[in-house]
């Protein structure tokens, strides 16, 4: 190649960001007809000046290269390649030339290469004719008369001519003469020409030859079969409908794709680029080292890297500079000869589900700290969710059961039967320290006196006839450490009431028939329907009992004064027993209204019982006011009073002031003109048109 340096030309150099005025006053000012582009001080291109020209004026000063379809195709090669070897490269229009340390000199054109061949006279024209005859296009050297130089076998070939009658010829002979005058006109060069007539169908590239003063001296004309290029073109075409077909897979694909060169260079990525990842514009991407990038702390670690030096699949988490998270997988794929050729990327953001998965982390860590807490709250709230109630009463009830669970004090539980005292002392010993302990029961008025001494005391063997020969714990010893519910406490014999008293005095017990003091640890909780003070005061209950009992006393309500937890009971209960029985059976708006209204003598336990009956015997999904009026007890929950009279006055008088006291107070306590009508004992049309009259004639007197 050092028989031609003379003929290089300087590089000339712009960035890619550079316009295109700028790119052109850089050619002026080196007098140069190309300009090379740099894109990060890295060579990716060039633009002849002609191309720059075609850009309008008015755009050339905001119109970037990087918008125009730069020429990206560079051969490299040594100062040192011989003048054979370089010619076989005459096709391309541009070679770079490089030094011994691979560092660019500049560059030759084709048409300045042919040009200095011809110069080179007679002693290079054999071994050139040879070469022209091994390139696979045609070529026609031609000077600026139109005259045919030279010429290799292909362009005979391909244009059809006789060897013998070609030497005679002129440009215009074989071609279109505008083609000629253009070039020669304009000095630009003339490509990708299309000439098809009755001899050939050819494509032609028309390129000035000039001087060194750079007068235009002739021409080169390349010329291709036309077939050859039509299947090329299909080929092409095939070629671009695979590529159009593969980026409609990929761009359907919901991870980012990424291919990349044995190099570590970006060539391809697909529509679903993570852009918030990678920090670079899209236009940006292509060409570009992720190596490099991973040394410049863009992100880390570089799949890239693992790949090209592990030559396996690699799977890794990527963390960016601005802590997005990607998970990117690396499939190598190798050449025939096992190289690797590229890397297909598979990146996917797990940004937010790595934040999710932390979250989860901490949620599960809050989990499992509550679990703790609610595994030793367990037996201190399990009961309290079958303590049903809305009202501000039982709030209170509540309230003090929160405070007598945490001592062992005695309690007595007052209430009417049905109320619920059985709840309440099992929520005291579930919500105390003695929880984990024996809840034992015992119903005074459920067990005969003659054994009540031995069931709650236990004997010996041998106590009694009939006693196990072994003998028998009572229920003091069945309740050590936990607590003992001694409910209908009133029912308890006289002389065991002794008894008990000395148990609670002294924590010890004696069994039937024997002579040893067991001590006992028990938490006493009484229950009782009945006015202690009063069985005192008739003497069939011991004082110094009941005021040992009455340490911390808890009166439960009734129900019919927590109006407020009969419709939450009442769901509970019908819960409970269509999953006992399999029913889907509901009450009514109506029906609750009934329920609210209704006294409750039997209480809560009236209440379930009305509930469970409901539930098996209702043939219809919904329950209606009726219904439950009709298994309601109304008569016995409805206290008889005789009217007070207080002065004499005429009867129809009397009988119209009773009757509208009663009409005021039904509709008062019941809401409703039937349920008045009910209660009353007559129809509902009656109590409705009567209780109009009665609104009438209380509205005209306040008038």
């Amino acid at each position: 190649m050092h028989y031609f340096q003379h003929i290089m030309k300087p590089l000339v150099y712009v960035e890619i960001d550079a316009t295109v005025q700028e790119a052109l006053d850089e050619l002026n000012r080196e007098k140069e007809q190309n300009i090379f582009i740099r894109r990060d001080g890295n060579l990716i291109g060039y633009l002849r000046s002609f191309e720059l020209l075609a850009v309008p004026q008015n755009d050339r000063h905001h119109k970037t290269l990087d918008q125009l379809n730069y020429r990206y195709k560079l051969l490299k090669i040594q100062n040192r390649t011989s003048v054979l070897d370089f010619f076989k490269m005459v096709g391309e229009e541009v070679i770079l030339i490089e030094d011994q340390n691979q560092q660019l000199m500049g560059y030759i054109t084709r048409e300045d290469f042919l040009i200095e061949i011809m110069r080179q006279g007679d002693a290079y024209m054999e071994w050139i004719r040879t070469i022209l005859c091994s390139v696979p296009f045609g070529l026609f050297v031609v000077d600026r008369e139109g005259h045919l130089l030279n010429w290799n076998d292909e362009a005979i070939i391909m244009t059809k001519l006789d060897e013998t009658g070609i030497k005679q010829m002129r440009v215009q002979d074989l071609f279109d003469q505008s083609y000629f005058n253009r070039v020669m006109a304009s000095g630009e060069a003339l490509l990708n020409q299309i000439i098809v007539n009755d001899r050939m169908s050819i494509l032609a590239d028309f390129s000035p030859v000039r001087s060194d003063d750079g007068e235009i001296e002739g021409l080169i004309i390349i010329v291709q079969d036309l077939p050859v290029i039509e299947q090329m073109a299909m080929e092409l075409g095939n070629v671009k409908d695979l590529n159009k077909d593969l980026r409609a897979i990929l761009s359907t694909i919901y991870d980012e794709i990424l291919v990349v060169n044995a190099k570590g260079e970006l060539i391809r990525y697909s529509d679903n680029l993570l852009t918030d990842f990678w920090e670079l514009n899209p236009k940006e991407m292509i060409g570009q080292n992720l190596v490099e990038l991973e040394k410049k702390g863009l992100f880390k670690p570089s799949v890239t890297r693992l790949v090209i030096e592990k030559k396996r699949k690699v799977s890794v988490i990527q963390e960016s500079r601005s802590g997005r998270r990607v998970l990117a997988v690396g499939n190598p794929v190798f050449d025939e000869n096992g190289n690797l050729d590229r890397i297909v990327i598979a990146s996917r953001d797990i940004t937010e589900t790595y934040q999710l998965k932390n979250e989860l982390r901490e949620i599960k860590k809050l989990s499992q700290q509550y679990k703790q807490e609610l595994d030793t709250l367990r037996g201190k709230v399990s009961r309290e969710t079958q303590m049903i109630y809305a009202s501000e009463k039982m709030f209170r009830v509540v309230r003090d059961v929160e405070k007598v669970a945490k001592v062992s004090s005695t309690v007595l539980l007052i209430g009417e039967s049905g109320v619920g005292k059985e709840v309440v002392a099992r929520a005291i010993h579930e919500m105390g320290q003695r929880s984990d302990k024996p809840f034992v029961k015992v119903n005074c008025g459920a067990i005969p006196e003659n054994l009540l001494e031995s069931e709650l005391f236990g004997y010996e063997k041998g106590a009694f006839t009939g006693a196990d020969p072994q003998g028998k714990q009572g229920f003091f010893q069945q309740a050590d450490k936990g607590i003992l519910f001694l409910d209908e406490i009133s029912e308890l014999p006289f002389n065991l009431q002794v008894k008990l008293l000395r148990v609670l005095q002294e924590r010890e017990i004696i069994p039937v028939g024997g002579t040893r003091v067991i001590p006992v640890d028990v938490q006493i909780v009484a229950a009782t329907n009945r006015d202690l003070d009063a069985l005192v005061e008739k003497g069939e209950f011991r004082e110094d009992l009941y005021y040992r009992l009455n340490v911390i006393p808890i009166h439960i309500p009734p129900l019919r004064e927590r109006i407020e937890d009969i419709a939450l009971l009442a769901y509970h209960f019908l819960q409970k027993f269509n999953a006992k029985y399999e029913r889907a059976v509901q009450i009514s708006q109506d029906a609750l209204d009934v329920l609210e209204v209704y006294p409750w003598p039997g209480n809560v336990r009236e209440l379930q019982n009305v509930i469970e009956r409901l539930v098996v015997t209702s043939d219809e999904e919904q329950v209606s006011a009726v219904q439950i009026t009709r298994l309601l007890h109304w008569k016995k929950a409805h206290t008889r009073a005789k009217p007070l009279i207080t002065n004499i006055l005429p009867l129809k008088d009397a009988m119209d002031a009773v009757e509208e006291q009663l009409i005021l107070m039904a509709m008062e306590r019941y809401k409703t003109t039937t349920m008045a009508a009910r209660i009353l004992g007559v129809s509902q049309s009656t109590i409705s048109r009567k209780y109009q009259r009665i609104q009438e004639r209380l509205h005209a007197t306040s008038d």
